[in-house]
């Protein structure tokens, strides 16, 4: 299903959906793996342990950062698939980010967990029809349906490497 097909209007997560084109779920995070798999990993791996400025993340914090989201977004999303009431919480990314223990992992190991992570999104994705994609649950304070779910992990990570971009490189 395609971006379109969205509803009703996740509110705060508009700006992560945004980003991603009006194409169907799948290849949008199909995208996005083949981003992660031949994008010049030298520069970041250079800078791997560089934060712009205080209390700003290193380059390995903002993937570990995608890595937890997402595994946050695909909790999310099961619940919803499975037409679980319960509203899935929210959670501190700063927190989290500030106690993932990255400075001693590899920049290699850091991206390819999220790889992995991606991987796996992809493989729940594919697997539901798309009535489940339709289905909706509260995520955090926000209605939002199983495919919001997806172009929301899709658009999660562009704006990330977008601010990569501009403010590491």
């Amino acid at each position: 299903m395609k971006k379109a097909a969205i509803s009703p209007d996740p509110q705060y997560f508009s700006r992560y959906i945004d980003k991603v084109p009006d194409i169907d779920l799948i290849p949008a995070l199909e995208q996005s793996l083949h981003e992660l798999q031949t994008m010049d990993t030298a520069p970041l791996e250079a800078k791997a342990d560089y934060a712009y400025g205080p209390g700003k993340w290193t380059i390995k914090q903002v993937l570990q950062h995608l890595t937890d989201t997402e595994r946050i977004f695909t909790y999310r999303t099961l619940l919803f698939a499975r037409k679980d009431s319960n509203v899935a919480p929210g959670f501190d990314e700063n927190y989290y980010a500030a106690i993932a223990e990255v400075a001693d992992r590899s920049f290699g190991e850091v991206l390819d967990e999220l790889k992995a992570q991606r991987m796996a999104t992809i493989a729940l994705f594919k697997s539901f029809s798309d009535e489940v994609l339709l289905r909706k649950g509260m995520s955090w304070k926000y209605e939002m349906s199983v495919l919001a779910m997806g172009f929301t992990t899709a658009g999660h990570q562009i704006h990330h490497f977008e601010v990569i971009r501009e403010r590491y490189l």
